[in-house]
């Protein structure tokens, strides 16, 4: 101790004062947020009696001697031996372990047939008076556990009997223990629904929730012993309770597998045995089955029953190959950093609980996939990436790094393939063109920040998704970047679950990156030919322009009108998820995922039947409008064979390789002598502005005199660097060269057609930076006023650059002007074309068939040509390439949703033939039977949702589909589905004699809503205006379109 105030008392009191401050008061010493086991001491006050003292406590757990007048004292950093806080933690986990084994291995496969029958025997826990009574009442000898049960309007203790497990009995009466052998607080099954529900529409917050339920039960006087007592226990219950339903459902789901297995080998072999009964093994439902049914792949003849769950319109039906196609199914892929987990802040046992139907691949696939990358990339060919590079340029290996081999086959090459040195065998693109591509997103995530692996434990989620907008797999990244390995693990899990023959189409965002990976080391070589890789269409814009005419999904033949953006509308739906998961533990963290996935799955399956007639809609308008536009170049002499002619001549012409590297480098030096001295022009023009803003002191919005001198002053430094880099480029040129630079600036219509080159090639990387800081605004999901400052301000300057780029645009569509004038005076060269102008107010859409992308009459290409092809000069021609490739994907679109339509009704049709027959095979097991006609149940709710909503769609045949229920069944469902469903209350039939009028009418609407409830309502408009239309409902939960990309 250390006084602050002149006294001599404490030296004869020091050994009684010792520990007159409480040790739990004491100031602790903090540790630096990721550094380790660190700490710093902090400085604290002490009151006592003798006077203000200042204490130091040490950073580490030693007692140490501070200087001035100090006495003997004992630590106050902590009270424990470190060794015994090692034990305390010690005794900690293996409690929780055996509470861990004794709750998956013992308490919830005992639970699991109980909770099955008290399911059958509430109606799904709707009427429980019948069970909170039950229970043993007390045998003599046996000990009583008193246990408080939280319902939703009171607490209430009840005594168990010790004669049996006390979770069995908790059950029994509808609760579910906070603890596997004796616990002390219990929960309604109805209180663990609602909040499961809650968590998978609301971010999940049990903190929130607990304090939420005590506060409101305090309000009416019930209150555990001790407050704030309720999280630790509700938690664990809820945790538990959703193991329980999990299994439940995995059985339920492996006993109809088991059904339909035999009913499908019935139909293999002799039809006349379908339905009728058969005997399953006995321990069909206590198979350990965790989700082994994710392992299984495709039968040959049919995808895996994981994949049929996953999309009945992909995978569901018989169809699933389509010979009329380029592909059978499309997928997505796509990287996400907002959903990571902190590093885990204590190394204590974490329990290791996995959702029993999990959609993760395994951590042993992904590092399997990744030793097989680091085989046969070879260590030659890798970089070291600069700091704040993209994973995708990482990986990608650009064409000018290559591999020893690769250079010394080029070294090596005839000059009669020199035409074929810029290409990698397989690809379509030349590899110079890849290269612009892998730059442009490298030079984006410069500016990004993915994950840090120094705070992160997991860094990321990667998806792959089908055109439906339906998680197949998730992948959880551990890198800091988007590593190639965890799409090649998505991909190689798709084909593991597909017959041999099946063929997919792949979006992702860097699809001409993993394609050259596939083609150039041999990733997936299995497989890589049946996959056909696309660019997601939302991504297009950083793609160079001849890459999108392979690439892109609206001139790639298969694609249809899928745009490959639904990973980014799943990023959206999960991303409530973010705050909690980013704290928790790895365990809960896959859990809470797993959960939310599955929520959302139940929810898309109902609405997939109009989602098909969204689209069925769309693509009809969308094929109306191309129809007529064709119509109208069709009247003017051309036919679709010359269209198709001209674009395979355009394709043919556009994918040349470059030319000689040398002349290249030359012509490439020149540009840029000639962009920066346009450069020194524009800035001197822009400081210019600003001086004279100062001298009349009227400023633009958002400026002031201290920003605009701090302008200047930036702006006289690049002056300066753009003339010292002309000085040193002048000087690398040859004597040729300098004769060429000398000419091009002599020659004005060169001079400008150069110039305007480059501000195109300007315009379009500004575009695109712009497109990507948008993008990383439209991906911040954090909501803290600092942030929202920092959008705001972001958002502000992203608006701040467009008049910028509106200027450049004006500027180019003059130039495009005066070179127009100069070709009508004949004095330009022979064959030069008029340049395409930009549209100023399209400018920022970046839609593929926009004029930004083609550099039409802005290089030499066509200077010697005698004549200009129609693909190039003749508006009519180029316009009818454009609204042919778009009728094509909309013939492509209209042939693959009938497909959906019918893979979807054969689904169906076979789900309700597994539960008819299981039904007919149950006998006299009521509880599995209540489940299957709950099964039954829900495949009537889609039946009605689905139905009416794919009428709009034709069917291949005019046969009238059967999808299995009877007609008596449907009304049925119709009747409950328009029909409120609620609990009346009915008068006493003792009522008085002279009740009014008023009463009678009350009572006989109690007598209609009771009778509706029973399902026997005779008056069907008497039903419709006691409900809301399913039709409308359905529009409501039409959430996965929130994003839509044509």
């Amino acid at each position: 101790m250390r006084r602050t105030a002149a006294t001599k008392r404490l030296k004869s009191k020091a050994v009684a004062d010792a520990g007159i401050f409480p040790i739990a008061e004491a100031p602790r010493p903090r540790r630096p947020y990721a550094f380790g086991d660190g700490s710093v001491g902090v400085e604290g006050r002490i009151y006592t009696p003798e006077g203000l003292f200042s204490q130091v406590l040490p950073a580490t757990g030693a007692a140490g001697k501070v200087s001035g007048p100090t006495v003997e004292h004992v630590s106050l950093d902590s009270a424990e031996e470190p060794g015994k806080v090692d034990a305390d933690r010690e005794a900690r986990d293996e409690k929780k372990r055996r509470q861990w084994q004794k709750w998956s291995e013992d308490i919830i496969p005992a639970l699991l047939r109980p909770y099955l029958h008290l399911l059958k025997e509430t109606s799904g826990l709707r009427l429980m008076e019948s069970v909170r009574r039950k229970g043993c009442k007390g045998c003599d000898g046996v000990r009583q556990l008193t246990v408080s049960c939280i319902y939703f309007e009171r607490i209430e203790n009840i005594n168990l009997c010790m004669c049996k497990e006390p979770a069995l009995q908790l059950l029994e009466c509808g609760l579910f223990p906070c603890a596997p052998s004796e616990p002390t607080l219990a929960v309604d099954l109805n209180v663990l629904d609602f909040a499961r529900e809650l968590f998978v529409n609301a971010a999940p917050n049990t903190t929130a929730w607990c304090d939420t339920l005590e506060g409101f039960l305090g309000s009416r006087k019930y209150k555990l012993k001790t407050r704030n007592s309720l999280r630790g226990r509700f938690g664990n219950a809820l945790h538990w309770y959703a193991n329980l339903t999990n299994t439940a459902n995995l059985k339920i789901r492996d006993y109809l597998n088991a059904v339909r297995g035999s009913v499908l080998t019935m139909e293999d072999g002799d039809e006349e045995m379908d339905h009728e009964p058969q005997q399953l093994p006995e321990d069909t439902l206590m198979e350990d089955s965790t989700g082994e049914g994710q392992e299984s792949g495709g039968s040959g003849n049919r995808p895996s029953e994981y994949l049929r769950e996953r999309c009945p319109c992909c995978f569901g039906g018989d169809n699933w190959h389509k010979p009329d196609e380029m592909v059978d199914a499309i997928v997505c892929i796509d990287a996400c950093f907002t959903q990571k987990r902190r590093k885990d802040q204590s190394d204590s046992w974490k329990p290791p609980h996995s959702h029993p139907e999990t959609i993760f691949v395994s951590a042993e696939e992904v590092a399997e996939m990744e030793a097989t990358v680091e085989e046969l990339r070879p260590s030659k060919s890798k970089k070291q990436a600069p700091t704040g590079q993209s994973a995708e340029a990482e990986e990608s290996d650009s064409s000018t790094g290559g591999t020893e081999s690769h250079r010394k086959q080029k070294k090596n090459s005839s000059p009669a393939n020199k035409d074929d040195n810029d290409y990698i065998p397989g690809m379509r693109v030349p590899n110079s063109v890849l290269k612009e591509c892998n730059d442009s997103f490298t030079a984006a995530d410069e500016r990004r920040v993915k994950a840090s692996t120094l705070f992160f434990a997991d860094t990321g989620l990667m998806a792959i998704l089908c055109r439906h907008d339906r998680v197949l797999w998730l992948v959880n990244m551990t890198s800091a970047g988007e590593k190639q390995y965890y799409a090649l693990t998505l991909l190689q899990k798709l084909f593991q679950h597909v017959p041999p023959h099946f063929r997919a189409g792949v979006l992702y965002d860097v699809g001409c990156q993993l394609d050259l990976s596939c083609k150039k080391y041999g990733f997936l070589a299995s497989f890589i030919d049946r996959i056909i890789f696309a660019i997601s269409v939302f991504h297009a814009y950083g793609h160079n322009w001849l890459c999108q005419i392979i690439y892109h999904p609206r001139k790639c033949p298969g694609f249809g009108l899928s745009d490959g953006e639904g990973c980014e509308r799943f990023w959206s739906l999960i991303k409530s998820l973010i705050p909690a998961c980013r704290v928790s533990g790895y365990f809960t963290w896959l859990y809470t995922i797993d959960t939310q996935v599955k929520h959302l799955d139940e929810v898309s399956l109902l609405s997939l039947g109009s989602w098909l007639k969204r689209k069925w809609l769309t693509m009809v308008e969308k094929k109306t409008l191309a129809a007529k536009k064709l119509e109208a170049v069709y009247d003017q002499g051309f036919t679709e064979a010359d269209l198709r002619k001209e674009w395979d001549s355009q394709i043919k012409e556009q994918m040349k390789p470059l030319q000689k590297q040398s002349k290249n480098i030359a012509k490439k030096e020149i540009e840029e002598i000639l962009t920066l001295e346009k450069n020194v022009k524009d800035y001197k023009a822009q400081q210019e502005g600003l001086e004279a803003m100062i001298e009349k002191g009227d400023y633009e919005e958002g400026m002031d005199i201290h920003l605009a001198q701090s302008t200047i002053a930036e702006l006289r430094a690049k002056v300066k660097n753009a003339q010292k880099a002309i000085a040193t480029k002048r000087a690398k040129l040859s004597v040729d060269e300098q004769a060429n630079l000398a000419r091009l600036k002599k020659n004005n219509f060169l001079r400008l057609r150069l110039n305007a080159l480059a501000i195109k090639h300007r315009i379009r990387e500004r575009l695109r930076q712009r497109k990507f800081e948008l993008e990383q605004l439209h991906n911040s999901y954090r909501s803290s006023v600092n942030q929202a400052k920092l959008d705001k301000h972001a958002q502000q300057q992203v608006k701040h650059k467009e008049p910028g780029i509106q200027t450049l645009a004006r500027n180019y569509n003059k130039l495009c002007t005066d070179m127009e004038a100069i070709i009508k005076a004949k004095k330009a060269p022979k064959g030069a074309l008029v340049p395409l102008k930009i549209d100023t107010e399209k400018l920022f859409s970046l839609d593929v068939d926009d004029p930004i992308w083609q550099d039409t009459g802005l290089t030499d290409q066509t200077d010697d040509l005698a004549s200009i092809p129609d693909w190039l000069g003749n508006e009519w021609v180029v316009e009818g390439i454009k609204a042919l490739l778009r009728h094509d994907r909309c013939l492509e679109e209209e042939r693959r949703l009938i497909e959906e339509k019918i893979s979807m009704q054969q689904w169906f049709q076979e789900e309700w033939e597994v539960a008819s027959v299981a039904t007919n095979w149950l006998g006299e097991d009521e509880d599995i039977l209540y489940q299957v006609e709950e099964r039954k149940h829900r495949l009537l709710q889609l039946y009605l949702a689905w139905e009416p909503a794919i009428q709009v769609i034709p069917s291949k045949t005019r046969q009238v589909f059967i999808w299995g229920p009877s007609q008596q069944e449907i009304d049925a469902a119709k009747a409950f589905e328009k029909t409120e469903q609620v609990v009346s209350w009915v008068e006493d039939e003792t009522h008085e004699i002279g009740s009014s009028n008023e009463d009678s009418d009350d009572e006989s609407e109690n007598e209609m809503v009771t009778s509706a409830c029973d399902g026997s309502v005779d008056d069907e408009e008497e039903i419709e205006s006691n409900s809301t239309d399913y039709e409308e409902a359905l529009e409501d939960a039409e959430y996965m379109d929130n994003i839509e990309y044509y």
